[in-house]
């Protein structure tokens, strides 16, 4: 089944005067257990597709089903909490709040429905960083940063997980690592899994592989 459907996608900015088309008619399908990465280069619509995707941006045209739902036809008012119960997201950087140890950045945002179906302690387990579990950012190495910042991406058990550059702040080794670990967790609990990447050292870590050129995906 395919967890993500994107259909004829097109978004366009204003660049002064003259409208700029960013995405043009793009289509996608990933399905539970598939990791799919976008590349293209700086400037291309990678981060602009994923937003959408993500329900942080509005298309001009086209459709984002997630689990079969219709998103981009629900009222922008609903869009948060579709966000925070269907969709996991990874950052380039961490986003870790430094106020709260790794138990708490999961558990702040956690859905009470989801808890049992999930717990902090398993994930971060699961992910090699169980003796993080009372630390917080500021007392963890880059690498633990991003492990956390992993596991808070699936603790709501959501049906997609988004990866935008998700090795940009780490060397190679932690950076293949951490789309390891993205990759695992995808493929044990039936996410499909969209990473927007730069780095080839990474892709012989990816399912299928779509260049974006000139506002169209290459499928």
């Amino acid at each position: 089944m395919s967890l993500l459907e994107i259909e004829k996608i097109t978004k366009s900015y204003q660049d002064g005067t003259e409208k700029q088309q960013v995405l043009d008619e793009v289509s996608l399908k990933v399905d539970g257990g598939e990791v799919v990465a976008i590349v293209g280069p700086s400037g291309s619509g990678k981060s602009t597709l994923l937003s959408i995707a993500g329900m942080l941006l509005s298309p001009d045209r086209g459709i984002v089903r997630i689990g079969g739902t219709e998103e981009s036809s629900l009222p922008k008012k609903e869009w948060a909490k579709e966000r925070r119960e269907r969709i996991g997201f990874v950052f380039q950087s961490h986003h870790l709040l430094p106020y709260l140890n790794s138990e708490e950045q999961l558990t702040l945002f956690q859905e009470k429905r989801k808890q049992k179906k999930v717990s902090a302690l398993e994930l971060l387990k699961e992910l090699d960083v169980e003796s993080c579990i009372r630390k917080y950012p500021a007392n963890m190495s880059g690498g633990e940063k991003q492990r956390v910042a992993i596991a808070r991406a699936f603790i709501n058990d959501p049906d997609i997980i988004l990866a935008d550059e998700p090795t940009a702040s780490l060397d190679a080794k932690r950076g293949r690592q951490a789309v390891e670990m993205i990759r695992n967790e995808a493929k044990k609990r039936g996410k499909a899994a969209v990473v927007v990447t730069h780095d080839e050292r990474i892709l012989d870590l990816i399912d299928k592989i779509y260049p974006l050129e000139n506002g169209k995906l290459m499928l």
